[in-house]
């Protein structure tokens, strides 16, 4: 189910002896745009802390109670290495914490790897408020992100185009894009400012559904992902 990653920071992601806290994050590939971890916030419990949870030991969404099962237990969170949610997930800190939990790392065993690694890790912090740079000029940034919660996959950047589009916001697919240049904060994505303008409706309060993605992708002459 996609759904707005505002919404998903109310799930749960339940441990093996009670509720570890609810998401606050989740890191991607930025170029398949696969979910690998998702940052939880363990509120009072655990004075505050992030923890990094692998998408591995994650088992199916529980709609009826909106949490993830876990395969973690209080104790190992607790014991965890010390994670930092506003800073970028590093080669060192992926393996400290992996290495904790005997988990699959997602960078190489070799630093000197990384590169020529194909992707890196980021996040919805990581990435909010990048500029979006169609084929002919900026159209707006990056306010919000669109996941299927069942998959843990990112589908689609909310842009907000106020200074372009007064009151509109846009639906548009990560891989549509060309590049991502970190240092500028700048997403270039292979639409024009025409398609977008004339794109379907994006509204908050309508879930999203195939027909909706059906006329989106069909409007901007992309191929179909399902």
């Amino acid at each position: 189910m996609l759904q707005d990653f505002n919404k998903m920071k109310t799930y749960v992601v339940e441990g093996t002896d009670g509720t570890i806290g609810t998401v606050a994050d989740v890191y991607f590939n930025d170029q398949t745009w696969n979910v690998q971890y998702v940052a939880v916030n363990t509120g009072n419990w655990l004075e505050g802390r992030h923890l990094l949870i692998a998408k591995e030991c994650l088992s199916a969404l529980k709609r009826e109670t909106s949490a993830y099962p876990a395969s973690v237990s209080h104790a190992q969170a607790k014991a965890s290495p010390e994670f930092e949610i506003n800073q970028p997930l590093s080669w060192g800190k992926e393996r400290e914490i992996c290495s904790f939990y005997r988990w699959s790392a997602y960078y190489p065993i070799n630093e000197n790897e990384m590169s020529v690694f194909p992707g890196i890790l980021t996040s919805t912090n990581g990435l909010k408020d990048f500029s979006l740079l169609a084929n002919d000029g900026e159209i707006g940034k990056v306010v919000n992100f669109i996941v299927d919660d069942t998959d843990l996959l990112l589908r689609y950047f909310v842009v907000d185009t106020a200074k372009w589009l007064a009151g509109r916001k846009v639906l548009i697919s990560p891989m549509w894009g060309k590049s991502i240049n970190w240092t500028e904060q700048l997403i270039e994505v292979d639409v024009s400012k025409e398609s977008i303008q004339e794109s379907p409706e994006y509204d908050s309060l309508v879930p999203i559904d195939q027909v909706y993605e059906v006329s989106l992708y069909e409007h901007y002459g992309k191929p179909q992902y399902w």
